[in-house]
């Protein structure tokens, strides 16, 4: 249920800000060396998206609900997923070109996704009781502490869940074609540019 509704949102999310992108551009277009770094900072905070989101998915596809999962990635973040996710949503901002939808982004999803992990761990503290407030305490919910990696010799992996995830996850290499065909479209004048954001 909830994740249907994270979909929903996301999408409602995405239609505003589709639509500023069509009417504002980025004023560092006038600086090629600035925007390459920004374009391909971007390309590899997408491609390190997918990639960790279909990593984390091996350990935990299927099992969400019914296992508390504190191995590999989850062993050193509580949230994983949601980390990979924040650096696609930094990744898009990047792709843009400017501060400006990278700090709105930023601040939407910190916003959005502080409540959906309240939610997930008010479930999980329910699930899992003394087990869960044992690896609440011991791994961090948002910053990564390498220290604490622990591994098995072996995980059960379900392909179809990776699937799902590398589907889902891939829809952030949408952002590369529509940026790029934005960007053109403004340059040759067929989309108006009312606004050149920093």
């Amino acid at each position: 249920m909830l994740l249907k509704a994270r979909t929903r949102h996301t999408r409602y999310a995405a239609v505003p800000f589709v639509l500023a992108l069509l009417v504002t551009d980025s004023s560092w277009r006038s600086w090629p060396l600035i925007n390459e770094v920004y374009q391909w900072a971007g390309y590899f905070a997408l491609v390190l998206c997918v990639m960790g989101r279909a990593w984390c998915s091996a350990y935990i596809g299927g099992r969400k609900n019914y296992e508390l999962t504190a191995i590999g990635p989850y062993s050193v973040v509580r949230n994983p997923l949601y980390v990979f996710s924040f650096i696609g949503v930094v990744g898009i901002g990047l792709c843009t070109g400017t501060v400006t939808y990278l700090a709105i982004l930023t601040l939407l999803f910190a916003g959005y996704y502080a409540v959906v992990v309240w939610r997930e761990e008010k479930f999980l503290a329910a699930t899992f009781g003394d087990d869960f407030a044992n690896y609440t305490a011991r791994v961090p919910r948002w910053i990564p502490d390498f220290s604490l990696w622990s591994d098995t010799e072996e995980i059960v992996v379900k392909p179809r869940f990776i699937f799902f995830t590398f589907r889902d996850s891939a829809l952030f290499f949408l952002a590369f074609p529509l940026l790029d065909l934005i960007a053109y479209f403004h340059g040759i004048g067929i989309l108006p540019v009312l606004w050149r954001l920093p």
